[in-house]
C-alpha cells in the first residue's frame, strides 16, 4: 500500500498546493501528531483529509475508516481519480473491519470501544509507519458505543486514543462533524477548521483556519482553498516580485494571445476564457483593489495585457500608482521585449516629476539594474526601495522622463507638450499626447490609468474618456483602491468591473460586472516569464 512522495506538500505551479504546508510538516515533525479536523456537513472535510493522507502516503500504510457507506462508494465518491489510495485503504466498521490488507491476528471476535486501541496496536505492530483517519468521528464512537452498556465518554475514549498515538508514533486524523469549538480540542495536537460562506451574490468564499498546530510556527492561520474537480486544493499566496524578476533583456519566453475582431486579449489565458475571448473593444474595464494588499498588486492584471499590447506593437499609455515601484514596468517588459519596443510603444507617465538630477537615477536604472536585482529588493508586503538607492533617494519624486526612457527614441514630436501641469496629470495634454501616440502607430491604444494619481485631471471628465475611448476603439484599465474618491463614478463609466482582494496571503479574483465565482490567482515561475492563473474557488 506504501508508495513514495516527498516530504513538501507537491503543487502544480498554478497558484495551488496538494495540501497546506504547516499541515505537512505538523505531521512529519514530532511524532505520533493527532489533528481535529472540524468543519459543518458540506465544507469539505472528507476531501482534504482524503487529500492529506494520499500526501502523507510515502512510508507506511494509510486507512480511512468510517462507517457512512461501503468500500467501493467511499472509494467512487472520493478516491477515484483523485488519490494513489485503492480500496484496501478503507475500512467500514459497520461490515468487517478485520479484513485488513495486513497479516494481522486480531485476538477478539467484535469490535468496540474496549478493544478498539488493541485493534490499532495491532495494525500498528506490522507496519513502519501508521497513518489512520476516523471520518467522522463522533458517529464511530456512537458505533462503537452502542455495544456498551455503560460506554466512557468520547473525551475520555479520545484521550485514550491520543496518547496511543504519541506512544506508538501514529499519525492520527479525526474528522469531527461539528463546526464549533468543543471539548475535544484540547486534547489533540492540532485543530483545523474548514469554512464555507456565500456573499450575498451567490458567491462560494472557502477558507482553511489553522487553530492549532503543536510544533509548527503559523504565519497565515487563514488559507484559501478549492474543492474544483472533486479535489481539496489549496490557493497559495502570490510572490509578487516574480513578476518583476527578468534576466537578460529581450529574451524572455513570452507568447502573445491573438486579439479578435470585438475583443482584446488580456494577455491571461484563463480570464480570455471566462470573458469568452477577453476585453470587448472600446471598453473601459474598472480594477477595483481592495484593502490590504501589497503595492504593486495592481500589476498582476495590467502586466500581462501591456506585454500583450506591446508585443503586437499596439502603443500603452501608463499612468501607474504613486507607490508603485519604481522601474518596474521597465524591468518587466524588456525582459519580454526589447528595449527598442519598449522604448516605441510604452509611454509611462509618473505625475510627480522632481529635480532634473532625479532623471540621472533613471537612467541608471535604464543601463545598470537588473530585474533580479528589483525583486530582491522588493517583497510582496513591504515597499522596498532599489538596491543602488539610498532611503533619502527613495523618497524623491521621480521624474516622467526617466521612467519613460528619458532622452531615448519615442515616435512622438520633440516639441508635443508633456500631459504634466504643476506636477499633476492635466486631461487635454493628456488627450493631445495619445492623440499623436495614434496618428503614429495607427492602431487602437491601450490606456492603464490609476485614480489615486490621476484624480485632478478625470474627476469631471470620466464620462468624456469613456466616450473618447469608445470612439476610438481603445481599451481603458481604470484602478482603483479604498481610498479613491472617483470609485463611485469609475463604476459608472465602466463596462466591466472586476475586484482583487486579499484572503490569508492569497489573492483573490471576482467580476462585479461581469458577475463571475471567485478564482484564486496563481503564479507559474516554471518559465522565464511567470504566467498568470485563475482556478476557480467551488
Amino acid at each position: 500500500m506504501s508508495s513514495s512522495s516527498p516530504a513538501q506538500p507537491p503543487t502544480d505551479h498554478t497558484g495551488l498546493a496538494l495540501f497546506p504546508r504547516e499541515i505537512s510538516q505538523f505531521f512529519t515533525g514530532d511524532t505520533g501528531q493527532s489533528l481535529l479536523v472540524n468543519g459543518a456537513p458540506g465544507t469539505g472535510k472528507t476531501l482534504f483529509t482524503i487529500r492529506g493522507l494520499d500526501v502523507l502516503n510515502r512510508d507506511g500504510d494509510i486507512f480511512y475508516v468510517s462507517t457512512r457507506v461501503d468500500q467501493e462508494t467511499v472509494h467512487e465518491m472520493y478516491f477515484d481519480d483523485h488519490s494513489s489510495l485503492d480500496t484496501t485503504a478503507i475500512l467500514d466498521l459497520s461490515q468487517d473491519p478485520f479484513e485488513l490488507p495486513l497479516d494481522v491476528d486480531v485476538p477478539f471476535e467484535k469490535l468496540d470501544l474496549d478493544s478498539l486501541l488493541e485493534w490499532i496496536q495491532e495494525i500498528n505492530a506490522v507496519t513502519p509507519q501508521l497513518t489512520i483517519a476516523f471520518d467522522s468521528w463522533e458517529l464511530i464512537y456512537e458505533y462503537l458505543a452502542a455495544r456498551h452498556d455503560d460506554p466512557p465518554d468520547i473525551e475520555t475514549v479520545t484521550n485514550q486514543l491520543v496518547v496511543l498515538a504519541r506512544e506508538e508514533n501514529i499519525r492520527l486524523m479525526l474528522v469531527s462533524e461539528t463546526a464549533e469549538s468543543s471539548s475535544l480540542e484540547y486534547i489533540v495536537d492540532g485543530v483545523v477548521s474548514l469554512e464555507v460562506e456565500e456573499d450575498d451574490r451567490g458567491r462560494t468564499r472557502r477558507h482553511l483556519r489553522l487553530e492549532k498546530l503543536r510544533g509548527v510556527r503559523i504565519g497565515n492561520r487563514l488559507q484559501p482553498f478549492t474543492l474544483a474537480d472533486g479535489q481539496f486544493q489549496a490557493i497559495t499566496p502570490v510572490e509578487l516580485p516574480t513578476i518583476r524578476t527578468g534576466t537578460l533583456e529581450g529574451e524572455g519566453a513570452w507568447d502573445p494571445l491573438a486579439n479578435s475582431k470585438a475583443k482584446f486579449s488580456t494577455g491571461i489565458r484563463d480570464l480570455d476564457r471566462i470573458l469568452s475571448g477577453g476585453y470587448n473593444r472600446g471598453s473601459v474595464v474598472h480594477l477595483d483593489l481592495g484593502p490590504d494588499l501589497s503595492r504593486d498588486a495592481w500589476s498582476v492584471l495590467t502586466l500581462p495585457t501591456i506585454r500583450n499590447f506591446l508585443a503586437q506593437e499596439m502603443s500603452v499609455a501608463v499612468v501607474p500608482p504613486r507607490e508603485g515601484s519604481p522601474g518596474l514596468l521597465h524591468n518587466d517588459l524588456n525582459t519580454v521585449h526589447s528595449p527598442q519596443v519598449f522604448n516605441t510603444y510604452c509611454h509611462v507617465f509618473e505625475t510627480y516629476a522632481g529635480p532634473s538630477d532625479d532623471a540621472d537615477r533613471y537612467d541608471q536604472l535604464d543601463t545598470d539594474a537588473s530585474a533580479a536585482e528589483m525583486a530582491a529588493t522588493t517583497t510582496a508586503d513591504d515597499a522596498a526601495t532599489p538596491a543602488h538607492e539610498t532611503d533619502e533617494q527613495a523618497d524623491e519624486p521621480r521624474s516622467m522622463d526617466a521612467v519613460t526612457g528619458g532622452d531615448q527614441s519615442h515616435p512622438i514630436d520633440d516639441d508635443l507638450e508633456l500631459p504634466i501641469e504643476g506636477e499633476q496629470l492635466a486631461y487635454e495634454p493628456y488627450i493631445a499626447y495619445v492623440e499623436q501616440v495614434r496618428a503614429e502607430s495607427e492602431t487602437p491604444l491601450l490606456h492603464v490609468i490609476s485614480m489615486d494619481t490621476a484624480q485632478e485631471a478625470f474627476e469631471t471628465r470620466l464620462g468624456d474618456f469613456a466616450n473618447y475611448v469608445a470612439l476610438h476603439n481603445d481599451l481603458t484599465l481604470l484602478i482603483t483602491k479604498p481610498d479613491t474618491e472617483l470609485r463611485t463614478r469609475a463604476d459608472w463609466v465602466a463596462d466591466m468591473h472586476f475586484r482583487l482582494e486579499r484572503l490569508g496571503d492569497a489573492i483573490i479574483l471576482y467580476g462585479e460586472n461581469p458577475l463571475t465565482p471567485l478564482h484564486g490567482i496563481g503564479i507559474s515561475q516554471s518559465e522565464s516569464i511567470p504566467e498568470i492563473s485563475l482556478t476557480e474557488m467551488v
